[in-house]
């Protein structure tokens, strides 16, 4: 994570996260930097499902036709978000950390989700770890911060 946030620094770029399954975890991880005050312009948990229709007004139809934890919605909070916060770097996230979620067998526990916009363009990416919650959110934390890193290195 420290080389993502010194590479932000180097670059003046600046981060929000839309959380939803990681619950402010990267927010947090990415605050404890020695750069955040220059990188992490912020983050918008939005956990329960009634915030990404009341904030980011994302249809419960969408919700309900992809469920909350899918790639479809985890774009659309990045979508949602750029049209009401100022930033450089949105990294939407969604997935199941714990049971009780959309899980399927193709879509176990332990799937995530995250989209991260950087200068007008999507990435895409689906993951699965295992473990405990902890150990899923610290995996899931280390793939985000390298694919921040090699999409800002993209030309």
């Amino acid at each position: 994570m420290n080389k993502c946030c010194q590479l932000l620094a180097k670059k003046k770029l600046k981060v929000t996260f839309i959380e939803s399954a990681s619950a402010g975890y990267l927010a947090y991880h990415f605050s404890l930097n020695k750069n955040s005050g220059d990188i992490l312009n912020g983050s918008l948990v939005c956990y329960d499902a009634n915030l990404k229709v009341s904030i980011l007004k994302i249809s419960k139809k969408f919700l309900e036709k992809y469920s909350p934890e899918s790639a479809e919605v985890t774009e659309q909070l990045v979508l949602k978000a750029k049209q009401i916060i100022d930033s450089d770097i949105f990294v939407g996230c969604t997935g199941l950390l714990k049971r009780g979620g959309s899980e399927t067998k193709e879509k176990p526990v332990g799937t995530f989700f995250y989209c991260i916009s950087y200068q007008n363009k999507l990435h895409h990416y689906r993951c699965v770890f295992n473990g405990t919650k902890k150990k899923k959110l610290e995996q899931l934390s280390r793939a985000i911060s390298q694919s921040i890193i090699e999409v800002v290195k993209q030309k």
